[in-house]
């Protein structure tokens, strides 16, 4: 497995998805240095500013600050390492790499879950490397801990590998990257319809059986939606409000990715 994890973090290089990423998170790093500034004040307070909006003492504007970066991420570094972590799951697959990759000599499972871990490490690293720089730099201005934003970042992750298992399923098609991409995208557009249900889908729809349906999927599915949520209220408050997304996320990968190798071990390739 251990093999197959390095194979494929070499492989996100040698296509550039990871390079990408990585570039992408210094640029974040970048901008968060340009628009997060302390300032002092006439009374000899200083006060952080996002950009020109000042958002107070360092010990209510640091936790702001990180759990904006956190909701950022929660969607929009989301949406980009499901496009450079998913091929990376496809690529055993594919016509040429298949027979090289699953030896008889090498179980089918091991090679999954190298190439699905290899997947979370480059959401893990390159989420370190657009927030961190930024969270250590106001640690070391204010003594304000950014022990919390690590926690938050695992958080997340947590979130992004239910993506990842739902796109590894999708890959026995062996149809590419395509559709387990969409499938990834799509859960993540509808997590936070199905979170928000009560103010949004139930206003228009009337029927209980209907409610009670969608509810279920709710239940059932990955909530990376409530994860991110989780993740901004551990910074800001220091404690998780409820363990069911946790939980319930935790279960839904378990029998997912078991399910997967289960079909990759009985797949005729």
């Amino acid at each position: 497995m251990f093999a197959a994890y390095i194979h494929s973090m070499r492989e996100s290089i040698n296509k550039r998805m990871a390079l990408v990423l990585i570039g992408m998170a210094l640029l974040f790093a970048v901008i968060l240095f340009l628009i997060i500034n302390i300032r002092p004040m006439q009374d000899g307070t200083s006060m952080i500013f996002l950009g020109q909006h000042m958002l107070g003492p360092a010990t209510l504007a640091v936790p702001a600050a990180e759990s904006a970066e956190v909701s950022i991420t929660g969607s929009l570094w989301l949406f980009l390492a499901i496009f450079a972590s998913v091929p990376l799951l496809v690529s055993l697959l594919e016509k040429g790499w298949v027979e090289l990759t699953l030896t008889k000599g090498v179980a089918r499972w091991k090679v999954l879950l190298g190439c699905y871990f290899s997947g979370l490490t480059l959401y893990v690293l390159t989420l370190c490397v657009a927030m961190l720089p930024a969270a250590v730099w106001l640690w070391m201005k204010t003594g304000v801990s950014c022990k919390s934003l690590l926690v938050a970042i695992l958080i997340e992750t947590l979130g992004f590998a239910s993506l990842m298992a739902l796109a590894a399923f999708a890959a026995m098609t062996r149809t590419g990257a395509a559709l387990p991409i969409m499938i990834a995208i799509f859960m993540d557009l509808l997590s936070p319809v199905l979170a928000n249900r009560e103010h949004g889908l139930f206003t228009l729809i009337s029927s209980s059986f209907w409610r009670g349906v969608i509810t279920w999927a709710y239940r059932i599915l990955p909530k990376p939606y409530d994860l991110v949520n989780a993740g901004t209220g551990y910074i800001q408050f220091g404690s998780v409000g409820s363990w069911y997304p946790f939980w319930t996320t935790g279960l839904f990968i378990v029998v997912v990715m078991g399910t997967t190798m289960w079909m990759l071990h009985r797949k005729n390739l």
